[in-house]
Formats: structure tokens, C-alpha cells, sequence
């Protein structure tokens, strides 16, 4: 169990760019072959996948959700691996969230860590997560021994992030004291990407003091804020007038917030909204009519709603390609066979 959850709380800070290794890939990689005696642990097996896959998120020039993965220093000090205050890690939900759900890491546009991977990370974490000592000085597992015995060893090099959506770009920069006051409020707020001036806003460190009157901290750059997640925080209808100000916002996180169909009433304005999570908040099929004229929304999640089926075929209806997750469904059980 220990092992399960370290691994998992590994593999969420990753931010795969379109690189993931299979058993052959692993066998075919360029580079020499890999020294099980000689070769270090960190270097020469767990750099290669963060350096090719995750640092163009989590690196020198950038560090989104303020986690650097470039060097052991910055790994060490991730505030991304500590426990909140009731010992639960808040990016294991994330890794646990199912393939199809755009929350999920890594992120529904990347590849998703090989077995081989997730093996090799949760294997070097598993033994302390050293960053000198070499394979042979670790304790090798069978299935670890033979993904290694099968590796080649070649210089990984950077991955660079380029923007992943169309919006007409800000002529220039958000308001830099309106920044700062959200960074103040214990925000995460940063560019979505390196070529562009668009902004993300997570409140996830301070989701219990995150309320409607620090949505009003969001106005001021609403220009330039096109994600926003305020799941699990202290936001309530109050803020849904100031959360439909933000027209520029794509995708917005309300999952587990006490919204309700009244705040739905006035996200009428968010027309560029793909993406709407609104998992476990008290909505219902009242509320999903007055999503109808959103027709740029691509994905909307209800589980634990008072949605029904048929108020997701109106909306469906209305928003042709919609997907919609209403959660997990137990099969129906088949009457058992006569005897013959």
C-alpha cells in the first residue's frame, strides 16, 4: 500500500510531452547499452524520464503548479510530495481519476506512463529515491532486473511545451498588482504555457479559505484567465456572478463546491467554456438548461449530481458531440439460466 501510494504520488507531478516507453521501446532506445553494475540509478534510468517527458512542465523555464522536476534539489523539495493536514496527498485523486476524465495525469493529451514506467519510478521511490547510489548498490526485483537488463542509456534532452489552443492572443500582459494580490491569497496562478500571456488559477493549496470573496481577486485579469480550479474550496452561488465575468475561461473546476443551479443560471456569458466539472455539487437537470447555449462545451462531468439521464439527452440534444460523464454505473445483472 505504502509502495502503491508513493508511486502514484510520483507519477501525478509528471506532465507527459508525447514520449512514453513500451518493453520494446525500452529494448530499441538509441544510446549504448545500459551498465547494471556501473550505471546510477537516478541518472542514467529516472532523469531520462523526467528530462524527456516532464520538465517542459516542471523545469528551469517553467515550473506549472510551481513543481520543478530538473535537478535533485528541486525533486527534493517539491512541495508536491508532502501531505495536506488530515495525511491525505491531493494529487492522488488525480492519478486515480479514470483515463477519459481531462483532469486525469498525466493529461488526456499526453501518453500515458508505459507499465515498464510506472514500474521503474515506483521501484526507485520504493528504495529510497537515492540520487547517487548505482542499480547495483539497490535492491533489484526480478521484473525490474529484466526491464533494465533490456534498457539502452542516451542524453535525454528537453521537451518544450507549445500552446495547445486557438484563442486570439492578449495584446499584452495581465495586470501585474492584479497578480500579485491572487498570488497573495495562496493561489497558483501562472501562464498556461511559454508562448503565451493566457493564465491558469489553481486555489488547490488554499481550497478551504478559497471563497466567493477571493473570486473577486479574478476580475481584474479576467482577460487573461482561461483555466480556473477552485474544486474542494469554500465557493459558493455568491461567486457565480464574478466566475461569469471570466469570459475568456475554457475550462473551469467547481467539483465539490456548494454551487447549485442557481450559479448555472449565470454562466450564460462563458461561451468559449469547453470544459465544466461539477462533480459532486448540488445541480440538476434544471440546472443543465441553462448550459444549452454553450456550444463550444465539449465535456461536463456529474457524477454525484441530481442529473438524470434524460436531462443529459436534452442537453446533449442541445450541444450536438457533448460528452458527458454521469460516473460509473453497475452493470444489470442477467436472470440466471433455466435449467435444462
Amino acid at each position: 500500500m505504502i509502495l502503491d501510494r508513493l508511486t502514484a504520488l510520483f507519477l501525478v507531478v509528471f506532465c507527459l510531452n508525447g514520449f512514453v516507453f513500451t518493453q520494446q521501446d525500452l529494448t530499441a532506445a538509441e544510446g549504448r547499452k545500459l551498465d547494471l553494475k556501473a550505471d546510477k540509478a537516478y541518472t542514467h534510468v529516472i532523469e531520462p524520464i523526467l528530462v524527456n517527458n516532464c520538465t517542459g512542465c516542471h523545469g528551469a523555464d517553467k515550473a506549472k503548479g510551481k513543481i520543478r522536476l530538473h535537478t535533485p534539489e528541486e525533486i527534493t523539495k517539491s512541495e508536491s510530495i508532502i501531505a495536506d493536514g488530515a495525511g491525505d496527498i491531493p494529487m492522488i485523486f488525480r492519478v486515480n481519476l479514470p483515463d477519459d476524465d481531462e483532469e486525469v495525469m498525466p493529461p488526456e493529451s499526453k501518453p500515458r506512463l508505459s507499465a515498464e514506467q510506472k514500474k521503474l519510478l515506483g521501484w526507485w521511490v520504493s528504495q529510497g529515491a537515492d540520487f547517487e547510489k548505482t542499480i547495483s548498490e539497490l535492491s533489484v526485483p526480478d521484473d525490474i532486473n529484466v526491464i533494465l537488463t533490456g534498457m539502452s542509456y542516451s542524453e535525454p534532452k528537453q521537451i518544450v511545451i507549445k500552446k495547445a489552443f486557438s484563442l486570439p492572443e492578449p495584446a499584452g500582459a495581465a495586470d501585474a498588482v492584479a497578480v500579485a494580490a491572487i498570488e497573495k491569497s495562496g493561489a497558483l496562478i501562472m501562464p498556461l504555457a511559454q508562448d503565451t500571456k493566457y493564465l491558469s488559477v489553481n486555489a488547490i493549496n488554499v481550497a478551504k479559505s478559497f471563497n466567493d470573496e477571493k473570486v473577486k481577486l479574478l476580475v481584474p485579469v479576467k482577460g487573461h484567465l482561461t483555466w480556473l480550479d477552485v474544486s474542494r474550496s469554500a465557493v459558493t452561488d455568491g461567486a457565480a456572478g464574478d466566475i461569469s465575468q471570466l469570459t475568456m475561461l475554457t475550462k473551469l473546476h467547481l467539483e465539490n463546491t456548494a454551487v447549485t443551479d442557481n450559479a448555472l443560471q449565470q454562466f450564460g456569458k462563458l461561451s468559449k467554456l469547453e470544459y465544466l466539472n461539477l462533480y459532486g455539487t448540488d445541480v440538476s437537470d434544471a440546472g443543465l438548461e441553462h448550459l444549452k447555449n454553450l456550444k463550444n462545451l465539449k465535456k461536463l462531468y456529474v457524477w454525484q449530481t441530481g442529473v438524470t439521464e434524460a436531462g443529459v439527452n436534452k442537453l446533449k440534444e442541445a450541444i450536438p458531440g457533448l460528452y458527458v460523464n454521469t460516473g460509473w454505473k453497475a452493470p444489470e445483472e442477467k436472470p440466471p439460466e433455466a435449467k435444462k
